[in-house]
């Protein structure tokens, strides 16, 4: 008995002396980006081309192939028409990303997806609607170009479908920096 104890413990001691090496070297980023968002289906047919704004944090594994990221994201589109009205929508995303190529490539693409929220209010002179919170789902990809040592511009363009009664799907299109990371 006191040598599988002896035995897990050893197991237990070498898993975290290999694994830290490992995570020491994933590395954290952040940034920030905007752009327009191109509206789709029947959101498309009411609200003209809109704009956004986004963070972003991030975290890339020592390879910097897989990782993950959050975002917040603020969108306003205004209304066709006449109808001095207005939809914002304000939302979160959580996402695997993978970049394939090498890390120390001055270009390389990504491919993203995940899940998140999204609360959206309508605007009609002034007055806001109660603002509704639904599940959202996106799939995208993007370039990153190195602009220095640990700095990166980023081009990215998704599809997001937040699932309203009608679902609610635009294309957001964004530029931005992002630090750190792999």
């Amino acid at each position: 008995m006191k040598r599988t104890i002896a035995g897990f413990v050893a197991t237990g001691m070498l898993t975290v002396a290999l694994a830290a090496p490992a995570a020491a070297q994933a590395r954290g980023y952040v940034g920030f980006g905007a752009g327009l968002s191109l509206p789709t289906g029947d959101f498309g047919d009411g609200v003209k081309t809109g704009w956004l704004g986004q963070v972003i944090a991030g975290i890339t594994g020592p390879s910097g192939m897989l990782g993950g990221r959050i975002d917040g994201m603020y969108v306003r589109h205004s209304w066709e028409g006449t109808a001095d009205g207005s939809t914002t929508l304000f939302g979160a995303n959580a996402d695997l990303v993978v970049s394939p190529g090498s890390g120390a490539s001055k270009v390389r693409p990504y491919l993203l997806g995940g899940v998140g929220f999204f609360n959206g209010k309508d605007k009609v002179a002034g007055v806001s609607s109660d603002g509704e919170t639904k599940f959202a789902f996106n799939v995208g990809g993007g370039l990153q170009v190195k602009a220095g040592s640990r700095m990166h511009v980023f081009l990215e363009g998704r599809y997001i479908s937040v699932r309203t009664e009608n679902a609610i799907g635009f294309i957001p299109i964004s530029v931005g920096l992002r630090w750190g990371g792999n």
